[in-house]
């Protein structure tokens, strides 16, 4: 049985890692599996942290080979991040989570009809102001934090902020944010494994789905092209918000 429960995280790690490297919200696929599975869903989340580190460290190598990463933004988004997983360890545990969802599934659904209104919207590159950059440096910020401590739905978040705030289209968004989702990864498992609460035997055995799933995910969505992960991501935002909601 045990041996079953390992080759099923494992699977569920390439298929949440697939997804999530290309538009996010793998997390939501991962987390309540690990809960299935018997883990307390502090334990779950913590030993996801595990596999998210090989979700970035896949999908990284991939985008390395290509020319999405803007390295323009790497080091400050890197550096809000690492921010945003210290805020997140004093003040995301001791908030409540219902609203913390809550704001999560608005902004999603809030932001939904922008990808069809504006059709180039995660399809091409463009300059945008300095001011429009400014705030979303700032929900950034907002939106790591949140990451740092569950991270369920954060990453689809983040693509919005890219896509609006930084003219990044979605695989350049998907691609910029490996770097400092690896460092927001690594900073809080650091932090949990401090605290006792990583399940050893179930995170390796998600690290390398995870690492595998990352890697294919990144490598679809470059062969694929932005307009078909864009469609892709407005399903998902839709399943996320729906999971979010439901709980």
């Amino acid at each position: 049985m045990e041996t079953f429960k390992l080759i099923a995280a494992f699977l569920v790690g390439v298929f949440a890692a697939f997804i999530g490297s290309m538009v996010g919200s793998g997390g939501l696929i991962s987390i309540p599996f690990l809960i299935f599975l018997g883990l307390p869903p502090q334990i779950a989340i913590a030993t996801n942290r595990i596999g998210a580190v090989g979700l970035q460290i896949g999908a990284l190598v991939r985008f390395l080979k290509s020319k999405e990463i803007d390295w323009r933004y790497v080091v400050r988004f890197g550096l809000l991040s690492l921010a945003g997983a210290q805020i997140g360890a004093r003040l995301l545990l001791q908030a409540d989570d219902a609203i913390l969802r809550h704001i999560i599934v608005g902004f999603m659904l809030a932001m939904l009809p922008l990808l069809f209104f504006m059709k180039n919207l995660g399809i091409e590159n463009k300059e945008v102001s300095a001011g429009r950059k400014a705030v979303g440096y700032v929900l950034l910020l907002l939106t790591y934090t949140w990451q740092a401590f569950f991270g369920g739905g954060a990453a689809t978040i983040i693509f919005y902020v890219m896509m609006l705030f930084f003219g990044m289209s979605i695989n350049r968004s998907s691609a910029t944010n490996k770097i400092p989702g690896l460092l927001l990864s690594v900073s809080t498992l650091i932090v949990f494994v401090s605290h006792g609460i990583v399940n050893w035997v179930y995170g390796i055995d998600l690290f390398f789905g995870m690492l595998a799933g990352g890697y294919l995910g990144a490598h679809t969505a470059l062969k694929k092209g932005d307009a078909w992960v864009k469609a892709v991501f407005v399903v998902v935002v839709v399943v996320s918000a729906v999971k979010l909601v439901l709980g």
